[in-house]
Parts: C-alpha cells; sequence; structure tokens
C-alpha cells in the first residue's frame, strides 16, 4: 500500500477494493459489504478544497489517505445521511450537497444509477451506489466493440438513453454531462443507466457565458465565447443534452466523435457548418443517419429535434453506415404511449387522479407538438391526432463516470 493507496480500509461495513475512477473532484472505488458481501461502488466527494491543486481529486486522495492512517484505516461509526432530506437539498449553496440532491431526485428510475446510502466524514462524502462491473459505456464502445455489428442493440441502448433523458427532463433537471464515461453498462451492454449529476441544473435556460460540460460533446451554445454567430444570453438547456445525444449516436456508429470542439476554430466543426454533407463522407454514415444528425447539430437550439422525434426517427431508421454489419436496421413503429411513457417509470404514474395526463405541461407542449407534424404522414401511430386531441385526450393508459480522460479519436485537417 503507498501512502496514498487506501485498498482494504473500511469504511463503515464497506471494505475498499480498488480505485475504480477518478474525475475533476471526486473519486470511486470499488467496495465489498463485508456482512452482505455486495460489491458496490462509493463515490468521494470531497468537503473541501486546495486552490493551489488543479485536479482536487489528487488532493482528495492525499487527504483521505493521511484521514485513514491517523485512524488505522478504518472509518467506523460514520454517520449516515437522510436520502429522503438530501433530495430536498438542491437548493443550498454547497456543490456537493447539490449533486446528490439533483441525483437522488431521479434515481427510482431504473437507467439511472441507484444511490442505496451516504456516509458523512470530516474531510469527504461517501456515496454508495450499484456497481458496474462490465464498466462504462466507452469502455464497451471502443475497446469491447459490444455495438460494432448490432443495430437492433444500438437502437435498443440509445432508446434507453433518450428515456432516461426525457425522465429527467420532466422534472426540471437538465444533465449537462452526458458523455460516454457518465455512462454505466450492465447485462452484457443492453442496459444504461446514467449518472454524475455534478454539472446538472434546474434551471431551463443557461447563461450564454456559462462554459459546462466535457468538450467533445458540449453544444455550440456552450462555447458562445468562440462562436461568434451565437448573441443571445441565454440558451435552453434541454437542447444541450440533445445535441451530447447526436454525438454519442456517432460514437455507436462510428466508434469516433465528429470533432473536438462544436466551434468555428475546430477544423471539422467549420467544415460541417459550411457544408453539412461532409459528415457522410468523413464517417460513412447512412444519409438517413445524416439526416437525423443534421437535425441533432443545428447551431440554433430551437431548431434542434425534440426528444419524441428523436426517438421515433431512430427507431424508423433503416440504415446507420453505407457498408458493414450497421448498413441494415430493422424498423420499428414507434408506440406513441411508450413515447409518452418514456417520461416516467415503471413505479410512477404518468396519469393524475382524474384520468388526464399528468407530465410538465412543456413535455406535453413538446409532445404535442411532434404529433402534429406526424398528421399528415400515413401510417404512423399518431397520424390520428391533432394537438388539440392531444390535451383533451384522457385515455392515455400508464404503462415508463468517472472511468477515463481517453477520448474518442477524429482524424481529420
Amino acid at each position: 500500500m503507498t501512502h496514498t493507496d487506501i485498498t482494504g480500509s473500511l469504511i463503515n461495513e464497506y471494505r475498499i477494493v480498488k480505485l475504480i475512477g477518478s474525475g475533476a473532484y471526486g473519486l470511486v472505488y470499488q467496495a465489498q459489504n463485508t456482512v452482505t458481501g455486495q460489491q458496490v461502488a462509493i463515490k468521494c466527494i470531497s468537503k473541501k478544497s486546495n486552490p493551489s491543486v488543479k485536479k482536487q481529486s489528487d488532493y482528495l486522495t492525499t487527504l483521505l489517505a493521511e484521514h485513514l492512517l491517523e485512524r488505522d484505516f478504518s472509518l467506523q461509526g460514520l454517520r449516515e445521511m437522510s436520502l429522503k432530506r438530501l433530495s430536498m437539498a438542491d437548493n443550498i449553496p454547497c456543490p456537493f450537497v447539490r449533486e446528490i440532491s439533483i441525483h437522488l431526485q431521479v434515481h427510482q428510475h431504473p437507467n439511472v444509477i441507484s444511490i442505496h446510502k451516504i456516509l458523512d466524514s470530516q474531510v469527504a462524502v461517501f456515496v454508495v451506489m450499484d456497481y458496474y462491473p462490465e464498466g462504462d459505456l466507452f469502455v464497451n464502445i471502443v475497446d469491447r466493440q459490444v455495438y460494432a455489428r448490432s443495430s437492433g442493440l444500438i437502437k435498443d441502448v440509445f432508446i434507453q438513453l433518450i428515456d432516461v433523458i426525457s425522465y429527467c427532463h420532466s422534472k426540471g433537471i437538465y444533465h449537462c454531462d452526458i458523455k460516454p464515461e457518465n455512462i454505466m453498462c450492465a447485462n452484457k451492454g443492453s442496459k444504461v443507466v446514467i449518472g454524475d449529476f455534478g454539472l446538472a441544473v434546474k434551471s431551463k435556460y443557461i447563461q450564454s457565458k456559462t462554459c459546462i460540460g466535457s468538450s467533445y460533446y458540449m453544444a455550440p451554445e456552450r462555447l458562445c465565447t468562440m462562436n461568434h454567430s451565437l448573441t443571445r444570453l441565454e440558451y435552453p438547456a434541454c437542447k444541450g443534452d440533445i445535441w451530447s445525444l447526436g454525438v454519442i449516436l456517432i460514437n455507436f456508429c462510428c466508434t469516433r466523435n465528429p470533432w473536438m470542439k462544436a466551434c468555428e476554430k475546430d477544423a471539422t466543426y467549420s467544415a460541417f457548418k459550411k457544408d453539412p454533407k461532409i459528415l457522410m463522407e468523413i464517417l460513412d454514415i447512412s444519409e438517413e443517419l445524416w439526416n437525423i444528425l443534421c437535425d441533432c447539430f443545428r447551431e440554433e437550439p430551437e431548431e434542434r429535434i425534440s426528444l419524441f422525434e428523436l426517438r421515433d426517427r431512430v427507431l424508423k431508421c433503416r440504415s446507420f453506415t453505407v457498408a458493414g454489419p450497421l448498413s441494415r436496421c430493422d424498423s420499428y413503429e414507434q408506440d406513441m404511449d411508450d413515447a409518452l411513457e418514456c417520461a416516467v417509470p415503471a413505479n410512477e404514474s404518468s396519469v393524475g387522479s382524474d384520468g388526464s395526463l399528468d407530465l410538465p405541461m412543456d413535455h406535453i407542449i413538446e409532445y404535442a407538438q411532434y404529433l402534429q407534424t406526424l398528421s399528415s404522414v400515413k401510417n404512423t401511430a399518431a397520424g390520428n391526432y391533432t394537438q388539440n386531441q392531444f390535451v383533451l385526450d384522457n385515455n392515455i393508459m400508464d404503462n415508463v463516470s468517472i472511468m477515463s480522460n481517453k477520448s474518442f479519436n477524429m482524424n481529420f485537417a
């Protein structure tokens, strides 16, 4: 054990097995419950900071090791914090409390990492969560090539991501850092769950000077100082998540990123702005997928595709790539009830006591607008609906990382 290695240490009933993740502000360890044998992940969030240290997780590593060394590598009797109280504390001006609070407000969804308990110490807060031995989405896309030959698996997993983001949005929560490293995999890559709500916001609009996220997945409005054509003071938070989903769809189908940053100085993004068809040349994607991506990557956020439409079009997509195993996809008609229920997990209800739809009005309006665009199209599940009919219809039944700093490589000058 080195001076910063805490392997074997005890934190209440949990024995640290190994470090599995490191971010800017936190550490993630694999641990085992010494009573039940259950494997868990413990995220350590520092309660202290050192401005002279660039990466606060490095400071936390040293601080935690020193704290444990003084106590013979055993922290016992740590106070268990109330999950219910923490879930209502998102207005407290404390970053780690706010992150945990926002996560708790959505962690009951089957595609969000579950929090089991939170332990409080002098130097850090320990968040005990589900452990995913298959690792994150980055590992499964790049290293294990889980999705390289299965368009059906890509569709299934991508729809899970759309549905859980839709659920978060229906709760007024915008993740703002959707990337493969923050998405964990289970069941041989067939199930995904999102985590790391450290950058999530609850405001519908984000100021243009607010640069949050990971550069490969950030929308251009999050990089306003680098995009002079974007001049507004604020932009809708939800549309940034849709942009990130578009990049992840490319990750699935092409095992790479389209650009390093969606800004004018990036050669690939600048070329895409001038001629969007360049994506088909450098990524070898189908025209059908290209059309979907172009609607995800509209520079003006309000012009971007909605989550409902993205869900529908991905399900119906007949080809992801020009050649290879992803050049043919099974096409599915979207069940419009399922599209609605993507905002409601199985243990919640989307129907109010009076039988009316019990979802945020923004969510209902967005859905209704998409139904209206489909009303003139034959043989679609929503073809008979208009916006007014949808609002009045009460017959809808209730039914739903931190890992590495590596990134997908994009070689384009």
